[in-house]
Protein backbone atom coordinates (compact mmCIF):
# COMPACT_ATOMS: atom_id res chain seq x y z
CA UNK A 1 0.00 0.00 0.00
CA UNK A 2 2.95 2.22 0.71
CA UNK A 3 4.05 1.67 -2.80
CA UNK A 4 1.03 2.91 -4.03
CA UNK A 5 1.13 5.67 -1.86
CA UNK A 6 4.28 7.02 -2.94
CA UNK A 7 3.95 6.30 -6.46
CA UNK A 8 0.85 7.85 -6.65
CA UNK A 9 2.27 10.67 -4.76
CA UNK A 10 4.84 11.09 -7.54
CA UNK A 11 2.71 11.19 -10.08
CA UNK A 12 0.89 13.99 -8.30
CA UNK A 13 3.19 16.17 -7.96
CA UNK A 14 4.63 15.86 -11.59
CA UNK A 15 0.90 16.81 -13.03
CA UNK A 16 1.30 19.87 -10.71
CA UNK A 17 5.11 20.30 -12.21
CA UNK A 18 3.93 20.10 -15.41
CA UNK A 19 0.76 22.72 -14.80
CA UNK A 20 3.34 25.45 -13.69
CA UNK A 21 5.72 25.14 -16.36
CA UNK A 22 2.39 25.12 -18.77
CA UNK A 23 1.35 28.26 -16.58
CA UNK A 24 4.60 29.52 -16.81
CA UNK A 25 5.17 29.58 -20.90
CA UNK A 26 1.22 30.94 -21.18
CA UNK A 27 2.35 33.78 -19.13
CA UNK A 28 5.84 34.34 -20.59
CA UNK A 29 3.79 33.41 -24.54
CA UNK A 30 1.33 35.89 -23.62
CA UNK A 31 3.79 38.55 -22.49
CA UNK A 32 6.24 38.62 -25.22
CA UNK A 33 2.78 38.98 -27.89
CA UNK A 34 1.96 41.47 -26.03
CA UNK A 35 5.25 43.42 -26.90
CA UNK A 36 5.08 42.49 -30.40
CA UNK A 37 1.95 43.49 -30.35
CA UNK A 38 2.93 47.26 -29.80
CA UNK A 39 6.36 48.21 -29.57
CA UNK A 40 6.71 51.13 -27.01
CA UNK A 41 6.26 54.86 -28.06
CA UNK A 42 3.89 57.81 -28.78
CA UNK A 43 0.38 57.57 -28.64
CA UNK A 44 -1.72 60.06 -30.73
CA UNK A 45 -5.87 60.73 -30.08
CA UNK A 46 -7.09 61.97 -33.69
CA UNK A 47 -10.00 64.54 -33.36
CA UNK A 48 -13.16 62.69 -33.10
CA UNK A 49 -15.98 62.33 -35.98
CA UNK A 50 -19.04 63.95 -34.25
CA UNK A 51 -22.70 63.48 -36.10
CA UNK A 52 -25.50 63.36 -34.35
CA UNK A 53 -29.17 65.80 -34.81
CA UNK A 54 -28.40 66.98 -31.00
CA UNK A 55 -25.12 68.46 -30.19
CA UNK A 56 -24.56 69.90 -26.21
CA UNK A 57 -22.85 73.36 -26.65
CA UNK A 58 -19.82 72.12 -24.78
CA UNK A 59 -19.12 69.11 -27.25
CA UNK A 60 -17.19 69.32 -30.78
CA UNK A 61 -14.38 67.06 -32.20
CA UNK A 62 -11.28 68.59 -30.69
CA UNK A 63 -13.13 69.05 -26.67
CA UNK A 64 -14.45 65.19 -27.21
CA UNK A 65 -10.81 64.20 -28.14
CA UNK A 66 -9.65 66.42 -25.28
CA UNK A 67 -11.73 64.52 -22.81
CA UNK A 68 -10.60 60.74 -24.03
CA UNK A 69 -6.56 61.83 -23.84
CA UNK A 70 -7.30 63.16 -20.71
CA UNK A 71 -9.25 60.21 -19.55
CA UNK A 72 -6.46 57.50 -21.04
CA UNK A 73 -3.66 56.10 -18.63
CA UNK A 74 -1.34 53.91 -20.89
CA UNK A 75 1.37 53.95 -18.92
CA UNK A 76 5.15 55.07 -19.16
CA UNK A 77 5.99 53.55 -22.66
CA UNK A 78 3.13 55.19 -24.07
CA UNK A 79 3.43 59.21 -23.66
CA UNK A 80 -0.01 61.04 -25.24
CA UNK A 81 0.65 63.87 -27.70
CA UNK A 82 -1.71 66.77 -26.43
CA UNK A 83 -4.48 68.39 -27.84
CA UNK A 84 -2.68 70.95 -29.17
CA UNK A 85 0.58 69.30 -30.24
CA UNK A 86 -1.83 67.31 -32.11
CA UNK A 87 -3.64 70.30 -34.04
CA UNK A 88 -0.19 71.62 -35.00
CA UNK A 89 0.89 68.08 -36.85
CA UNK A 90 -2.24 67.72 -38.29
CA UNK A 91 -2.14 71.15 -39.65
CA UNK A 92 1.26 70.51 -40.80
CA UNK A 93 0.01 67.75 -43.02
CA UNK A 94 -2.57 69.07 -44.16
CA UNK A 95 -0.17 72.03 -45.65
CA UNK A 96 1.65 69.41 -47.39
CA UNK A 97 -1.34 67.66 -48.43
CA UNK A 98 -4.34 70.54 -49.06
CA UNK A 99 -6.02 68.52 -52.10
CA UNK A 100 -6.92 65.43 -49.71
CA UNK A 101 -7.08 64.10 -46.07
CA UNK A 102 -3.69 62.76 -44.72
CA UNK A 103 -3.80 58.71 -44.10
CA UNK A 104 -2.99 56.92 -40.82
CA UNK A 105 0.57 55.91 -42.44
CA UNK A 106 1.52 60.18 -43.40
CA UNK A 107 0.25 60.84 -39.70
CA UNK A 108 2.05 58.30 -38.38
CA UNK A 109 5.48 59.37 -40.44
CA UNK A 110 5.42 62.57 -39.30
CA UNK A 111 4.55 62.45 -35.73
CA UNK A 112 6.53 59.54 -34.89
CA UNK A 113 3.44 57.65 -33.01
CA UNK A 114 3.21 53.99 -32.57
CA UNK A 115 -0.51 54.03 -32.15
CA UNK A 116 -3.17 56.07 -33.98
CA UNK A 117 -6.48 56.34 -32.24
CA UNK A 118 -9.63 56.92 -34.30
CA UNK A 119 -13.17 57.50 -33.45
CA UNK A 120 -16.21 59.04 -34.32
CA UNK A 121 -19.88 59.24 -32.37
CA UNK A 122 -23.11 59.06 -33.92
CA UNK A 123 -26.28 59.77 -31.97
CA UNK A 124 -29.86 59.65 -32.51
CA UNK A 125 -32.90 59.74 -29.49
CA UNK A 126 -30.30 60.42 -26.46
CA UNK A 127 -28.51 57.27 -27.59
CA UNK A 128 -24.85 57.88 -28.97
CA UNK A 129 -22.48 55.27 -30.28
CA UNK A 130 -19.02 55.60 -30.54
CA UNK A 131 -16.85 53.65 -32.89
CA UNK A 132 -12.89 53.47 -32.41
CA UNK A 133 -9.97 52.13 -34.28
CA UNK A 134 -6.67 51.41 -32.96
CA UNK A 135 -4.34 51.85 -35.65
CA UNK A 136 -1.04 50.39 -35.24
CA UNK A 137 2.19 50.50 -37.52
CA UNK A 138 0.29 47.22 -39.83
CA UNK A 139 -2.29 46.21 -38.31
CA UNK A 140 -5.92 47.94 -36.58
CA UNK A 141 -8.29 46.69 -34.29
CA UNK A 142 -11.91 48.06 -33.88
CA UNK A 143 -14.66 48.08 -31.03
CA UNK A 144 -18.03 50.08 -30.56
CA UNK A 145 -19.40 51.51 -27.67
CA UNK A 146 -23.70 52.38 -26.96
CA UNK A 147 -24.39 54.44 -23.81
CA UNK A 148 -26.59 57.67 -23.34
CA UNK A 149 -24.14 60.58 -23.45
CA UNK A 150 -21.23 61.66 -25.01
CA UNK A 151 -19.48 62.04 -21.87
CA UNK A 152 -20.13 58.07 -21.39
CA UNK A 153 -19.37 57.23 -24.72
CA UNK A 154 -16.06 58.56 -24.16
CA UNK A 155 -15.08 57.49 -20.24
CA UNK A 156 -16.27 53.92 -21.95
CA UNK A 157 -14.37 54.15 -25.04
CA UNK A 158 -11.29 55.16 -22.55
CA UNK A 159 -11.29 52.49 -20.44
CA UNK A 160 -11.53 49.92 -22.81
CA UNK A 161 -8.52 51.13 -24.74
CA UNK A 162 -7.12 51.43 -21.26
CA UNK A 163 -7.73 47.82 -20.78
CA UNK A 164 -6.25 46.59 -24.52
CA UNK A 165 -2.90 48.99 -24.05
CA UNK A 166 -1.84 48.82 -20.39
CA UNK A 167 -4.37 46.31 -18.05
CA UNK A 168 -2.49 47.82 -15.15
CA UNK A 169 -3.82 50.88 -15.51
CA UNK A 170 -5.57 53.02 -12.38
CA UNK A 171 -9.44 53.77 -13.72
CA UNK A 172 -9.71 57.42 -13.80
CA UNK A 173 -12.91 58.99 -13.19
CA UNK A 174 -12.37 62.64 -11.64
CA UNK A 175 -14.54 65.47 -13.92
CA UNK A 176 -12.98 66.99 -16.40
CA UNK A 177 -13.94 70.52 -18.62
CA UNK A 178 -12.04 70.83 -22.02
CA UNK A 179 -10.69 73.95 -22.44
CA UNK A 180 -11.55 73.18 -26.32
CA UNK A 181 -15.90 73.13 -26.18
CA UNK A 182 -15.94 77.25 -26.43
CA UNK A 183 -17.07 77.96 -29.87
CA UNK A 184 -15.14 80.99 -30.59
CA UNK A 185 -11.82 78.54 -29.84
CA UNK A 186 -12.64 76.61 -32.21
CA UNK A 187 -13.46 79.20 -34.40
CA UNK A 188 -10.43 81.24 -34.20
CA UNK A 189 -8.06 77.68 -34.34
CA UNK A 190 -9.79 76.87 -37.73
CA UNK A 191 -8.73 81.19 -38.66
CA UNK A 192 -5.14 80.64 -37.36
CA UNK A 193 -4.94 77.00 -39.72
CA UNK A 194 -6.63 79.59 -42.41
CA UNK A 195 -3.42 82.40 -42.13
CA UNK A 196 -6.00 84.60 -40.76
CA UNK A 197 -3.99 85.74 -37.58
CA UNK A 198 -5.57 88.97 -37.28
CA UNK A 199 -9.73 87.76 -37.33
CA UNK A 200 -8.06 85.08 -35.38
CA UNK A 201 -6.90 87.20 -32.38
CA UNK A 202 -10.01 89.11 -32.31
CA UNK A 203 -11.87 86.09 -31.58
CA UNK A 204 -9.52 84.87 -28.63
CA UNK A 205 -9.50 87.96 -27.41
CA UNK A 206 -13.16 88.44 -26.87
CA UNK A 207 -13.47 84.38 -25.25
CA UNK A 208 -10.42 85.53 -22.98
CA UNK A 209 -12.55 88.89 -21.77
CA UNK A 210 -15.94 86.34 -20.59
CA UNK A 211 -13.35 83.35 -19.68
CA UNK A 212 -10.18 84.50 -18.65
CA UNK A 213 -8.94 80.90 -17.09
CA UNK A 214 -8.89 79.51 -20.36
CA UNK A 215 -5.13 79.02 -20.52
CA UNK A 216 -5.46 77.69 -23.85
CA UNK A 217 -6.90 80.85 -25.09
CA UNK A 218 -4.41 82.62 -23.71
CA UNK A 219 -1.46 80.77 -24.82
CA UNK A 220 -2.90 81.46 -28.83
CA UNK A 221 -3.50 84.68 -28.11
CA UNK A 222 0.25 84.88 -26.92
CA UNK A 223 1.46 83.23 -30.04
CA UNK A 224 0.16 85.11 -32.27
CA UNK A 225 1.24 88.52 -30.65
CA UNK A 226 4.95 86.85 -30.94
CA UNK A 227 4.42 85.89 -34.97
CA UNK A 228 3.36 89.47 -35.56
CA UNK A 229 6.06 91.51 -32.99
CA UNK A 230 3.58 92.91 -30.85
CA UNK A 231 5.81 92.82 -27.83
CA UNK A 232 3.92 94.97 -25.98
CA UNK A 233 0.51 93.05 -25.97
CA UNK A 234 2.85 89.95 -25.79
CA UNK A 235 3.70 90.45 -22.40
CA UNK A 236 0.85 91.94 -20.58
CA UNK A 237 -0.88 88.01 -22.31
CA UNK A 238 1.94 86.26 -21.06
CA UNK A 239 1.94 87.91 -17.32
CA UNK A 240 -1.69 87.62 -17.03
CA UNK A 241 -1.52 84.02 -18.28
CA UNK A 242 1.73 82.94 -15.90
CA UNK A 243 -0.66 83.89 -13.25
CA UNK A 244 -3.41 82.17 -13.95
CA UNK A 245 -1.48 79.07 -14.80
CA UNK A 246 0.36 79.35 -11.52
CA UNK A 247 -3.56 79.51 -9.86
CA UNK A 248 -4.42 76.71 -11.38
CA UNK A 249 -1.58 74.91 -10.58
CA UNK A 250 -0.48 73.77 -14.46
CA UNK A 251 2.88 72.73 -14.72
CA UNK A 252 2.21 72.15 -18.69
CA UNK A 253 0.68 75.29 -19.30
CA UNK A 254 3.49 77.28 -17.69
CA UNK A 255 6.41 75.69 -18.95
CA UNK A 256 5.15 76.94 -22.05
CA UNK A 257 4.10 80.27 -21.57
CA UNK A 258 7.18 80.93 -20.44
CA UNK A 259 8.78 79.16 -23.44
CA UNK A 260 6.53 81.66 -25.55
CA UNK A 261 8.28 84.76 -23.03
CA UNK A 262 11.79 83.16 -23.73
CA UNK A 263 11.26 83.61 -27.26
CA UNK A 264 10.31 87.09 -26.88
CA UNK A 265 13.24 87.91 -24.73
CA UNK A 266 15.13 86.10 -27.96
CA UNK A 267 13.90 88.18 -30.10
CA UNK A 268 14.61 91.76 -28.11
CA UNK A 269 17.72 90.74 -27.38
CA UNK A 270 17.33 90.39 -23.71
CA UNK A 271 19.37 86.89 -23.87
CA UNK A 272 20.21 86.59 -20.06
CA UNK A 273 16.24 87.33 -18.87
CA UNK A 274 15.31 84.41 -21.58
CA UNK A 275 18.10 82.23 -20.11
CA UNK A 276 16.59 82.72 -16.40
CA UNK A 277 13.08 81.84 -17.60
CA UNK A 278 14.12 78.67 -19.77
CA UNK A 279 15.36 77.21 -16.69
CA UNK A 280 12.22 77.60 -14.96
CA UNK A 281 10.19 76.47 -17.48
CA UNK A 282 12.57 73.27 -17.37
CA UNK A 283 11.38 72.41 -14.40
CA UNK A 284 7.88 73.45 -15.01
CA UNK A 285 7.85 70.90 -18.19
CA UNK A 286 10.12 68.05 -16.19
CA UNK A 287 7.27 67.77 -13.66
CA UNK A 288 4.83 66.78 -15.62
CA UNK A 289 7.00 64.73 -18.34
CA UNK A 290 6.00 66.99 -21.11
CA UNK A 291 9.32 65.72 -23.31
CA UNK A 292 8.02 67.86 -26.59
CA UNK A 293 8.38 71.47 -24.82
CA UNK A 294 11.48 70.08 -22.80
CA UNK A 295 13.21 69.57 -26.06
CA UNK A 296 12.36 72.69 -27.76
CA UNK A 297 13.31 74.35 -24.24
CA UNK A 298 16.53 72.79 -25.03
CA UNK A 299 16.86 73.85 -28.46
CA UNK A 300 16.03 77.48 -27.68
CA UNK A 301 18.57 77.39 -24.98
CA UNK A 302 21.57 76.14 -27.49
CA UNK A 303 20.39 78.63 -30.23
CA UNK A 304 20.66 81.24 -27.30
CA UNK A 305 23.81 80.28 -25.99
CA UNK A 306 25.84 80.07 -29.51
CA UNK A 307 24.76 83.40 -29.91
CA UNK A 308 26.58 84.72 -27.06
CA UNK A 309 29.24 82.09 -28.05
CA UNK A 310 29.05 79.54 -25.44
CA UNK A 311 29.50 76.66 -27.98
CA UNK A 312 30.15 74.00 -25.50
CA UNK A 313 26.99 74.66 -23.68
CA UNK A 314 24.59 75.07 -26.97
CA UNK A 315 25.89 71.77 -28.09
CA UNK A 316 24.99 69.76 -24.92
CA UNK A 317 21.82 72.14 -25.14
CA UNK A 318 20.96 70.60 -29.00
CA UNK A 319 21.98 67.00 -27.88
CA UNK A 320 19.34 67.03 -25.26
CA UNK A 321 17.16 68.55 -27.00
CA UNK A 322 17.30 65.33 -29.52
CA UNK A 323 17.22 63.38 -26.43
CA UNK A 324 13.92 64.63 -25.38
CA UNK A 325 12.12 64.27 -28.83
CA UNK A 326 13.86 61.03 -29.80
CA UNK A 327 11.44 60.10 -26.66
CA UNK A 328 8.55 60.90 -27.73
CA UNK A 329 9.73 59.67 -31.14
CA UNK A 330 9.02 63.25 -32.60
CA UNK A 331 11.09 63.38 -36.09
CA UNK A 332 10.35 66.77 -36.62
CA UNK A 333 12.20 68.30 -33.54
CA UNK A 334 14.55 65.58 -33.49
CA UNK A 335 15.92 66.99 -37.21
CA UNK A 336 15.85 70.84 -36.18
CA UNK A 337 17.97 69.81 -33.58
CA UNK A 338 20.35 67.83 -35.51
CA UNK A 339 20.41 70.44 -38.12
CA UNK A 340 21.08 73.07 -35.76
CA UNK A 341 24.15 70.65 -34.38
CA UNK A 342 25.76 70.40 -37.49
CA UNK A 343 25.94 74.28 -38.08
CA UNK A 344 27.17 74.37 -34.68
CA UNK A 345 29.84 71.94 -36.07
CA UNK A 346 30.35 73.88 -39.58
CA UNK A 347 31.17 77.12 -36.97
CA UNK A 348 33.71 75.16 -34.97
CA UNK A 349 35.29 73.91 -38.29
CA UNK A 350 34.47 70.40 -37.60
CA UNK A 351 33.12 69.36 -40.96
CA UNK A 352 33.43 65.39 -40.53
CA UNK A 353 31.32 65.82 -37.51
CA UNK A 354 28.88 68.69 -39.35
CA UNK A 355 28.70 66.21 -42.16
CA UNK A 356 27.26 63.14 -39.93
CA UNK A 357 24.69 65.02 -37.88
CA UNK A 358 23.33 66.75 -41.09
CA UNK A 359 23.13 63.00 -43.17
CA UNK A 360 21.31 61.63 -39.67
CA UNK A 361 19.13 64.84 -40.01
CA UNK A 362 18.26 63.99 -44.44
CA UNK A 363 18.00 60.41 -43.53
CA UNK A 364 14.86 61.64 -41.10
CA UNK A 365 13.86 63.76 -43.01
CA UNK A 366 13.68 61.34 -46.34
CA UNK A 367 12.29 58.35 -44.35
CA UNK A 368 9.63 60.51 -42.63
CA UNK A 369 9.10 62.26 -45.90
CA UNK A 370 9.64 65.83 -43.84
CA UNK A 371 8.89 67.94 -46.36
CA UNK A 372 9.03 71.12 -44.92
CA UNK A 373 12.12 70.64 -43.80
CA UNK A 374 13.75 69.03 -47.20
CA UNK A 375 15.00 72.62 -48.46
CA UNK A 376 16.41 74.03 -45.61
CA UNK A 377 18.64 70.22 -44.79
CA UNK A 378 19.93 70.34 -48.21
CA UNK A 379 20.97 73.57 -48.00
CA UNK A 380 22.70 73.03 -44.69
CA UNK A 381 24.23 69.91 -46.40
CA UNK A 382 25.31 71.73 -49.65
CA UNK A 383 27.39 74.23 -47.29
CA UNK A 384 29.17 71.26 -45.17
CA UNK A 385 30.36 69.56 -48.59
CA UNK A 386 31.45 73.17 -49.82
CA UNK A 387 33.47 73.22 -46.85
CA UNK A 388 34.67 69.79 -46.91
CA UNK A 389 35.68 70.03 -50.31
CA UNK A 390 37.89 73.53 -50.24
CA UNK A 391 39.55 72.32 -46.78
Amino acid sequence: MQQVSSSNKKTYIAAIVVLLLISLGCYVYLTLTKLAYLQNGTVLVLPVNLTSDKIEPQWNRYAAMDMLIHQLNLGVNYPLLQTEDIINIISLISRKHSDKAADIQQIMAISGAVLVIESSIKGTNNQYQLAFTLHKQHSSESDVVNVASIEQALLTAAELINQQVHPQHSKITEQFDSRFSPPQLIHAIALMQGGDSVAAEEQLSALIDTAPDNLVALRLLAMIQLQRHQYQRLNSTLTAAIIEASRQKDERELARFRLLLAQSYTETNKIEHALSVLSIAKTNAAKVQDWLTLGYISQLAGVINQRIGRNADAREQFKKAIEYHKMMGYPVGQTQALNDLAELEMVEHNYPQAYRYINRSYELVAHRRLDDLETSTLKIMSKIENKMQHR
